[in-house]
């Protein structure tokens, strides 16, 4: 296999890694996915599905799921659109999606051709007997029916029709994107997630049409014998979605398109375990959510066709869908932004690529959809902007007055919730909302279970109220549960620091770029102990060069699954960090654990400030902690922690000096240092890389008062891992 296609399949891993699939389980199967869009002489075809309008079950979010994936067709991978077919809301019943499989994708699909369908709604659990184990995995579509005692069957389509669908296919180049859960937990939404499975625990049985399709089916013959599969969870799991600022989507269907914008052919083989964008959508979501890939019937791995495995297109945020006033203003699809940035995005600008100078200015967004202005400059004697030109980020522009925001539980008493957001109102930038509105966390009561397992037995079984900070999908934010009987009002007092440390770590996530970054360093996360070996390594996908990472140990690739990384809490920790580019780069590296506590990391003995003044030379490498230390011990609690490596062209000085003030209170010198007002450094470290973006900026020519961030000069790696 050549280089270009090793590469390409390194950087596939890392792409699908986002949202938590492993080498171990992709290859060759998840392969088949980028390989197959990035095929530029196939023809591809496709049949997109998203259901929100049930009878007793909507959702919000599917038919956007559809255009995400529609736009990424077109606008990434180069489909012809009337190649693609769409059928949502009441368009998707049983026999619409089933006979538009048989004639757009079975009848025209050839030997070597892309085949894409990509299902959004609600699925379920159907019996195929009188055997309680004799039930199947379904799809729910459009025309869903109530089971009676007199007649239960139901409208569903069978998991193992659609299986049969795509093994029926003349090509190997086919892939089935799922994006719903069969199993209803009894609640159809959990805090800010509504879950997609039909919310009846009624059980119907597949109607005689479904089984005698699914029989013909069975009868054809040359079937393939395996159908790949990318699905938003395992059988048991739930998927969900959740609202943004203007939209509702699936975190699947989110995270994998968003994720594909930004692909490109690695350049270096490093195997990826996660990225920042999937872990930090498990991180918000807090379910039992893990993306598979499964491979049904399969009893050998079939055998893959490496040819032609290149993107005929760059990285990119987005894609220029409109050309209005005569070429003044554009409209944007800007799926390749990760939601955070996209909620700060305003006044962003934005590179069209394959023309020359030209830069756009954010005037507007409406959910994934943005207005832009063309800045002066722009040559117009090489052409005008065109429909379906890429975009990518330039200039990342932030207010300065990111605050946080705290949902109000809804299981707070009315004079609760009065209390709450008078409390809340005190804190500056922080603001609180109602329970179905976007936020960064929630707040309110623990539930009598979580109590009871705090509460000593020899107690009385009394429960008393006790208030915490919770994720958006209601898990408890450690640390953060407070005493019986404490007033609503003295609670919020009490969580003022844990406040300000979500708000530090949601500042340091905004610089999260590794999609956008064209400055050339990486890094590499490696275990000391109780055993010696790299486990993760990241690099901006846009920096380009010939370098390699240190390779991942085989022992690594063994264990991997389709869960995060994890590291065992006590284990002993490094990074290595890479300095490719062509001049000095300076750097900082904070870790925020499962609490939101917020710590730096020294490099150089008891220094815990190295890097932040002293470069890494050109073509230089240093770990942190130190060479020949023994790293640093991995603590609790348990649950997710992130660090973030921020590299820099200039030196963190604000940093430095909000850090020392720290210090100098503390009169401590260790390698990690818990931040004791770490609002004031991820602010200090924002205020930096403006400093530092100042003539890329004042280049492009734009003037603003918020913070204007050039994405040539930093880069900010996020390593996500499980604490156990």
């Amino acid at each position: 296999m050549g280089l270009k296609r090793r590469e390409f399949l390194q950087q596939a891993g890392r792409v699908l890694a986002a949202i938590g699939i492993s080498e171990a389980l992709w290859l060759p199967l998840g392969s088949r996915y980028l390989q197959a869009l990035a095929q530029p002489t196939a023809r591809k075809l496709a049949l997109l599905v998203g259901v929100d309008k049930y009878p007793d079950s909507p959702l919000h979010g599917c038919v956007t799921d559809v255009e995400m994936q529609r736009e990424l067709l077109i606008y990434r991978f180069g489909f012809v659109p009337s190649d693609i077919l769409t059928l949502t809301d009441a368009q998707a019943t049983r026999e619409n999606i089933e006979t538009a499989f048989v004639t757009h994708l079975g009848e025209q699909a050839k030997p070597g051709d892309v085949v894409v369908f990509h299902f959004s709604g609600c699925g379920s659990r159907v019996s195929l007997g009188e055997s309680p184990g004799k039930m199947q995995n379904s799809l729910v579509p459009a025309d869903d029916v109530l089971p009676l005692l007199a007649n239960r069957a139901v409208n569903d389509i069978l998991e193992e029709t659609l299986l049969l669908l795509v093994r029926s296919l003349a090509t190997e180049n086919a892939i089935a994107i799922l994006d719903t859960s069969y199993t209803y937990p009894g609640f159809s939404k959990n805090g800010n997630f509504r879950i997609r499975s039909r919310p009846r625990p009624t059980i119907g049985q597949p109607g005689l049409a479904e089984l005698t399709f699914a029989q013909d089916l069975r009868s054809r013959p040359n079937l393939r014998p395996a159908a790949a599969v990318l699905a938003a969870g395992a059988n048991s799991q739930l998927a969900a979605e959740q609202e943004w600022n203007g939209f509702t989507a699936g975190l699947f269907t989110y995270a994998l398109t968003q994720t594909l914008w930004w692909a490109t052919p690695a350049s270096s083989f490093s195997v990826s375990f996660s990225r920042a964008a999937g872990n930090v959508y498990s991180k918000l979501a807090g379910l039992s959510q893990q993306p598979q890939i499964l491979n049904h019937d399969l009893t050998t791995a079939p055998a893959v066709n490496f040819s032609n495995l290149i993107f005929n297109s760059p990285a990119s945020d987005g894609a220029v869908t409109a050309v209005e006033e005569g070429g003044k203003t554009v409209q944007l699809w800007l799926g390749g932004l990760s939601p955070s940035v996209l909620e700060c995005s305003g006044g962003s600008v934005f590179a069209v690529d394959s023309s020359e100078g030209a830069k756009l200015l954010l005037r507007g967004r409406t959910g994934l959809f943005a207005k832009a202005q063309v800045l002066d400059g722009f040559d117009r004697t090489f052409g005008q902007l065109t429909v379906g030109q890429l975009v990518r980020e330039e200039v990342r522009v932030l207010p300065r007055n990111i605050g946080l925001t705290v949902a109000l539980d809804s299981g707070l008493e009315r004079i609760e919730r009065v209390d709450a957001t008078s409390a809340f109102a005190t804190l500056p930038q922080v603001s609180a909302v109602g329970s179905e509105q976007l936020a960064d966390c929630r707040f309110g009561r623990l539930p009598e279970t979580t109590l009871a397992e705090t509460v000593s037995p020899h107690e009385p079984a009394s429960y008393p109220s006790r208030y915490g900070l919770f994720s958006l999908a209601q898990m408890l934010i450690p640390d953060t549960q407070g005493d019986g009987g404490e007033a609503v009002k003295v609670a919020v007092q009490r969580l003022t620091p844990q406040l300000k440390a979500l708000q530090a770590g949601k500042l340091l996530r905004l610089t999260v770029n590794e999609g956008s970054s064209r400055l050339k360093v990486r890094a590499v996360l490696a275990t000391l102990a109780p055993q010696a070996r790299a486990v993760a390594q990241r690099e901006p996908v846009r920096a380009g060069g010939d370098y390699r990472l240190e390779p991942l140990s085989g022992e690594s690739e063994k264990s991997a699954s389709a869960h995060i990384l994890s590291l065992a809490e006590g284990s002993r920790v490094r990074y290595r960090l890479y300095n490719d580019s062509d001049r000095p780069v300076y750097f900082a590296v904070f870790c925020s654990d499962s609490a939101g506590r917020l710590s730096v990391l020294g490099a150089e003995g008891k220094d815990a400030v190295g890097g932040m003044s002293r470069a890494i030379a050109p073509g230089e490498n240093l770990t942190v902690p130190a060479a020949g230390a023994m790293g640093w011990a991995v603590s609790g609690p348990i649950g997710l922690a992130e660090t973030f490596i921020i590299f820099s062209e200039t030196p963190f000085d604000r940093t430095l000096a909000a850090i020392e003030a720290e210090m100098q209170q503390t009169r401590e010198a260790l390698p990690i240092r818990v931040l004791l007002n770490p609002l004031n450094v991820a602010r200090a470290v924002l205020e930096d890389l403006h400093a530092a973006s100042i003539p890329g900026v004042q280049k492009v020519g734009i003037s603003t008062d918020d913070l204007a961030l050039d994405v040539n000069v930093w880069a900010t790696l996020s390593f996500v891992y499980r604490v156990v």
